[in-house]
């Protein structure tokens, strides 16, 4: 069919589908109805299905155009290497090129695979994805074992591909190639391999930091493991369910980690030192009403600067924080007796606290940190009366974020009130079904 004949058959094809041909019932518009002339459910999904169908054939044209292309020489004779870059010259997405490249290539030794493409019954997604999985086990067996299981594989994907997604397609391969990979494979499959391993922390124009990583399937499963438990949804103190995202609660719990490791005393040093979050803020940022001078931009060791918010937040008592507290770049001894709840007052914080004490949490004291219940540059001492175990979501979010109130109640615990007022509630570890007060002493 060449171009002429192609335009000739779309607009037939265009024609059968006006809403005149659907209601005389002509042509193809008997079967086909258009958008703007549903005339019942049957004729609607004949249209869903006939496109998807013509889809599928177009992809195994253009795979087949591309093959026929690269093998009478029309890459070469235009200055391009293959018919894949052929393929990179039409308005495609790079991963539509791809799939379509990888189908061109295994035209004559995937005759089954390839008929299914060609009358519109598999799509071009499903059946990349069989040749990508066949390509793994390759890997895994080397091509002297594989060569002899190769028909059978491709027809236990190929029937996979018929009522799985790609990526459940991609699995059954990987579970063959454990399966049929020798004691001694010739290759390391990459999911078993640390060496490929990369990750990188950046920071954004807008003082955000970005994470990406790329994990070997043993690692990536410690990191599930270490994340599953911290990331389940949190119900509010009302009961009403957890407002965060699914991703929003795997950040919190990547920060919980991250905090427990740097709360830890036996960590690894760097020069004899055990690494901690360092802030270089003046006073008066802390303390508006400092005579010290005018308040400026802290700094974070390496992040940059930060809000005063931030700041005012991560010296409430952040065990993992060293804050060199200076005004026009002098050090001072800004220590209102102690600023940081560490040594005998955090033993005894945890001793009476236990863990976050924020209603309906209770995350172990390695995970916490310890909250000035009045502001340390409000004045606020740091001691067992002022103090209080939050969780690093609790405290900034909730406490910082939303404005929770807290105080130390007649029993010696905290009490939480939440922004709008109201009733006083119990602490984690003080929690029962009334709020009588008689039931906490």
């Amino acid at each position: 069919m060449n171009h002429d004949e192609l335009t000739a058959f779309v607009t037939d094809l265009t024609d059968d589908l006006a809403p005149a041909a659907v209601e005389s019932g002509t042509g193809m518009g008997a079967l086909l109805a258009s958008a703007e002339a549903i005339v019942d459910d049957k004729a609607l999904l004949g249209v869903m299905v006939t496109a998807v169908r013509m889809g599928n054939i177009a992809s195994y044209l253009l795979a087949a155009a591309a093959a026929r292309a690269e093998a009478i020489g029309i890459p070469v004779r235009n200055r391009l290497k293959n018919g894949r870059d052929l393929l990179r010259e039409l308005p495609l997405a790079p991963a539509t090129v791809n799939r379509v490249a990888r189908l061109a290539q295994h035209l004559d030794d995937l005759p089954n695979l390839v008929r299914e493409v060609r009358d519109g019954d598999l799509g071009i997604e499903h059946a990349d994805a069989v040749i990508r999985g066949l390509d793994h086990i390759a890997t895994r067996m080397g091509a002297d074992g594989f060569s002899e299981v190769r028909d059978k594989t491709a027809t236990t994907l190929l029937a996979h591909a018929r009522i799985d997604q790609p990526a459940q397609v991609m699995e059954k391969a990987r579970e063959l190639g454990h399966e049929l990979a020798p004691l001694d494979p010739p290759s390391t499959p990459p999911a078993d391999n640390p060496s490929l391993n990369q990750a990188t922390v950046s920071r954004t124009d807008e003082g955000r930091v970005t994470l990406e990583a790329d994990l070997d399937q043993l690692s990536g499963e410690k990191l599930h493991t270490a994340l599953d438990a911290l990331a389940k949804p949190i119900p509010a103190p009302d009961g009403s369910p957890d407002p965060r995202t699914r991703a929003q609660r795997t950040a919190d719990a990547l920060v919980t980690v991250i905090t427990a490791y740097l709360a830890s005393r036996n960590r690894p040093t760097v020069g004899g030192i055990v690494p901690h979050i360092t802030m270089t803020v003046p006073l008066p940022t802390l303390v508006p009403d400092s005579p010290l001078g005018e308040a400026h931009a802290a700094r974070l060791g390496f992040t940059g600067s930060v809000s005063a918010e931030t700041a005012r937040e991560i010296a409430c008592g952040s065990t993992e924080v060293t804050a060199l507290i200076t005004a026009d770049s002098v050090p001072l001894d800004a220590k209102r007796t102690q600023r940081f709840v560490t040594g005998t007052l955090r033993k005894a914080l945890e001793a009476r606290d236990g863990g976050c004490q924020f209603p309906g949490c209770g995350k172990p004291p390695s995970w916490c940190e310890g909250h000035h219940i009045k502001h340390w540059a409000d004045g606020g001492e740091t001691n067992l009366k002022n103090t209080v175990l939050l969780c690093s979501l609790h405290h900034h979010t909730y406490v910082h974020g939303k404005g929770w109130n807290i105080q130390i109640g007649f029993d010696g615990h905290p009490w939480f009130q939440s922004p709008e007022g109201g009733d006083w509630i119990r602490c984690h570890n003080r929690r029962t079904l009334t709020l009588a007060n008689h039931a906490a002493a």
